[in-house]
């Protein structure tokens, strides 16, 4: 005999809802399971060798990694016995977003899934997208929407929407086309596709954040909302799933969303059809993407609850310097490809030229820190700096300038790193590398 609803008995509850029995437990012990696999899946940074990871998650996944944990744990970062590892893999995650936006000059040639990617990635680690280290990420991936190419049926408004959802959660504008785009290319039948149960429970997603917002709600957004939720709940199969694992915990996230009164699927059997593809030995869904996608359905959260992490307060105090210190700032300035300026304060022992200082800072960011250079004019020159290097071709090079403290003057010109004028750093310098024509 079947009853629909939710029992208790001693500590056990269990969802009966048709033929499917699923136990909180189960999906508590899945998500602990797939947790310690991730966890597992860490890389120690390797000392002594910089051009391995600085401690991470191996081929560009700590970024989803460490959203999955943030919306899991609701703080993992933040929790006191993952300090060491914590603050490892933001560092390794913000030089996978900076060296991600240097290859791409600022995203034009990344996918709107990658910046919306970023995006979420530092709205769950409790950083600004909109300031990171110089660069304004919102403001790109609201421009790449429009180079996004157009066509009805194509999986390009998968982009579309995965760039409107990281433009909500970030409470930024979103443009209107990106809208109209979405309900004009994202019209799936009755009939099947290989992703349109993932497209529509995405845009579901993205339009309940937009619907979240204060002010009355464009009948736009309502009727995408409406439409697909109308799609999505014709689509399960009789095993609880979506077409495929993926799809499937994107349509439970959109449901736990928006309410099962209002996307009426079978939870229960759906999370019984997630529950099958883990590995029951090692807790994993198969790699760290797909555990990352899966982790926070099981707590019964989406990647709109990037939202709601919980920060903590910001320090109030300044950062002091230690008496045996002195602070200076390092400015890299890409006039050419990136065209921006990202700055660093670094605080570090006194009486060192600036090629020791670059030494010191490409020892403690290996990723975000690289540099080339070759012996010429008695000393020491910069030729190359984080994948940008001197193009003689067009005439573009690296140049070095010094600012004093308290000084109103140009930059002073630098001709070595480690020998002459200028090249000894002094409390309150401000040193620049500048990228342009020679």
């Amino acid at each position: 005999m079947f009853y629909f609803g939710i029992f208790v008995f001693v500590a056990l509850v269990v969802i009966r809802l048709g033929r499917c029995q699923v136990a909180l437990s189960d999906t508590n012990q899945a998500r602990t399971k797939a947790t310690e696999w991730l966890l597992k899946e860490w890389i120690e940074p390797l000392p002594g060798a910089p051009t391995r990871l600085t401690g991470g998650w191996d081929d560009s996944n700590t970024i989803r990694v460490l959203t999955a944990l943030q919306l899991v744990d609701n703080g993992w970062l933040f929790n006191p016995a993952n300090k060491e590892k914590a603050e490892l893999a933001i560092r390794h995650m913000n030089s996978e977003i900076l060296n991600g936006l240097v290859k791409s000059a600022n995203m034009t040639s990344l996918s709107s899934e990658e910046g919306a990617q970023y995006i979420n990635g530092l709205l769950a680690t409790c950083q600004n997208p909109e300031n990171f280290y110089g660069h304004n990420l919102v403001t790109m991936l609201t421009r790449r929407i429009d180079s996004i190419p157009s066509g009805s049926g194509t999986k390009n408004v998968g982009q579309v929407i995965a760039a409107v959802s990281a433009l909500c959660n970030a409470g930024a504008p979103v443009p209107p086309a990106a809208i109209q785009r979405i309900n004009s290319e994202l019209k799936p039948t009755s009939g099947s596709c290989a992703f349109c149960v993932e497209g529509s429970s995405m845009a579901i997603l993205a339009m309940k954040c937009l619907k979240d917002r204060s002010g009355p709600v464009d009948p736009l957004v309502a009727g995408i909302s409406t439409r697909q939720i109308a799609y999505v709940k014709g689509k399960q199969e009789k095993d609880g799933g979506f077409d495929d694992l993926i799809s499937t915990s994107i349509a439970v996230q959109a449901a736990n969303a928006v309410g099962t009164v209002n996307l009426p699927i079978n939870v229960a059997a759906a999370l019984n059809y997630i529950l099958q593809d883990q590995d029951k030995e090692t807790g994993s869904f198969g790699n760290p993407v797909f555990t990352s996608i899966v982790l926070p359905t099981l707590i019964g959260r989406s990647g709109l609850d990037v939202r709601t992490v919980s920060c903590p307060a910001a320090k109030t105090a300044g950062n002091p310097i230690r008496s045996d210190q002195i602070r200076m700032l390092l400015s890299i300035e890409d006039n050419i490809y990136a065209q921006t300026t990202v700055e660093t304060k670094v605080d570090t022992a006194p009486g060192q030229t600036i090629l020791q200082i670059m030494n010191e800072q490409s020892a403690k960011h290996p990723r975000a820190f690289k540099f080339a250079t070759e012996a010429a004019n008695g000393g020491t020159q910069l030729t190359g700096l984080n994948s940008v290097v001197n193009d003689s071709k067009n005439n573009w090079s690296w140049r070095v300038f010094r600012i004093p403290p308290g000084s109103n003057q140009a930059p002073q010109p630098v001709a070595t790193l480690d020998n002459g004028l200028g090249t000894n750093v002094q409390n309150g310098d401000r040193i620049i590398f500048r990228f342009g024509r020679g």
